[in-house]
């Protein structure tokens, strides 16, 4: 899974340390924008990272001032705090995910590109390099196309080449002083891996009731499994939550999916903060069936559009107080873009592998089974800090071309 996100003009002012953020308050900033995300589009796949927007909007939260600080710290949840606490936190989470320990892999990486002669207080450069690592270089957004391959340079660099040509020539004008990117790569491991001769051709059932064939993956083994209602038929009665854990237990991905197969969009208003903590910590660990579709989702979002909808507005008001960067110009954020890509297999959630072809008999139930065969929600979360990484559903998965060299479950 990777991620990219674009803000153009972002400061920081003084922060003290703490690192006690409100879990739900975080969560239900996740879910919001998720929400957000479906009332433009109910039939298309989502994918997005809460992780690096709250990233992306903690630089920009620093850099804030006023009621445009009030604007930005209420939709994060993060009224309660003073003195920047909520920095700390996002520090030592973002050393944690990427800590060399881990079983799995997390870089978080963070760049401003500066316009020649634009000058940055001392003060911004060093409390972007404490808090967010962030390395600066100066550019001439003049020449626009010349810049543009150089960013795309780093972009791919750190995205282990699966985003590519992110900018064009477009994108850099006169006015542009300052580009942050932000860029999140992450490969997981299963802790119990897909066997990939077990991967079939299996029908998917859309929302409107078309199918397509997809490679569907199977395995029997140990999950968190829980089965949940909200007490009414508008969700199709019952529905199934599922924590697939990576290697190390630390982090997972949670599956919701109806039990029947009604529209998704029924399901998704029980989808709340406090739901999500409350499925988590009531799901256990027990036998399951699980077959899951073999997919790829990649999204690009106009962030700002989402941003303003959530009440975040001052900032990309020529009013806005973002002066803490530099004494020169009265400057404002332009854009906000975020780019997202996610590919889980039989092994995780990046690398490639091959399909085989072993027959799998769906009779004689012995255990509960999650036949992810219709469109369902996908969290990726610390199950240790119940932070949300990474979050979407898939709706339209691509339809399987090869689908002789598989035989059909």
């Amino acid at each position: 899974m990777y991620f990219l996100g674009l803000l153009l003009l972002l400061v920081l002012h003084t922060v003290t340390f703490s690192a006690n953020v409100p879990k739900e308050a975080m969560t239900e900033f996740s879910v919001n924008i998720y929400h957000k995300l479906r009332a433009t589009g109910e039939n298309e796949n989502i994918v997005f990272s809460p992780l690096s927007i709250c990233i992306a909007l903690g630089i920009l939260e620093l850099a804030s001032h006023g009621s445009t600080l009030k604007e930005i710290k209420h939709v994060m949840g993060f009224d309660s705090f003073k003195n920047g606490e909520e920095f700390g936190f996002l520090k030592d989470l973002s050393n944690e995910l990427t800590a060399k320990e881990n079983p799995y892999l997390m870089n978080i990486v963070n760049s401003l590109y500066v316009q020649n002669g634009f000058h940055l207080h001392n003060s911004f450069l060093q409390m972007a390099e404490r808090y967010f690592k962030a390395r600066t270089e100066s550019v001439d957004f003049k020449q626009a196309a010349t810049v543009a391959s150089h960013i795309n340079s780093w972009v791919a660099n750190n995205t282990n080449n699966h985003i590519t040509d992110l900018f064009s020539s477009e994108d850099f004008n006169d006015l542009t002083e300052l580009v942050l990117i932000n860029a999140v790569y992450f490969k997981g491991n299963w802790k119990s891996q897909f066997r990939p001769e077990n991967t079939r051709a299996f029908a998917f059932t859309k929302d409107d009731e078309t199918e397509v064939q997809v490679p569907m993956m199977y395995q029997q083994g140990e999950f968190y499994y829980g089965e949940f209602s909200d007490g009414s038929n508008d969700a199709g009665g019952t529905f199934q939550v599922l924590e697939i854990p990576y290697e190390g237990d630390e982090l997972s991905m949670m599956i919701i999916i109806s039990r029947q197969e009604v529209p998704l969009v029924k399901l998704e208003p029980l989808l709340k903060a406090q739901v999500i903590q409350e499925w988590a910590n009531s799901v256990k660990k027990q036998k399951v069936e699980l077959y899951l579709p073999r997919f790829k989702v990649e999204k690009k979002i106009d962030l700002k559009d989402i941003l303003l909808s959530l009440g975040i507005k001052e900032v990309f008001d020529s009013n806005a107080d973002l002066s803490a960067i530099s004494a020169e110009k009265q400057i404002y954020l332009s854009r906000a873009v975020h780019k997202t890509f996610l590919e889980v297999n039989e092994e995780g959630s990046e690398a490639a592998a091959s399909s085989g072809m072993v027959a799998i008999s769906r009779m004689a139930v012995l255990y509960p089974q999650v036949i992810a065969d219709h469109p369902f929600i996908f969290v990726i979360r610390n199950r240790k800090t119940g932070f949300l990484l990474f979050m979407g559903k898939l709706m339209q998965p691509e339809e399987l071309n090869d689908v002789h060299d598989f035989e059909a479950l």
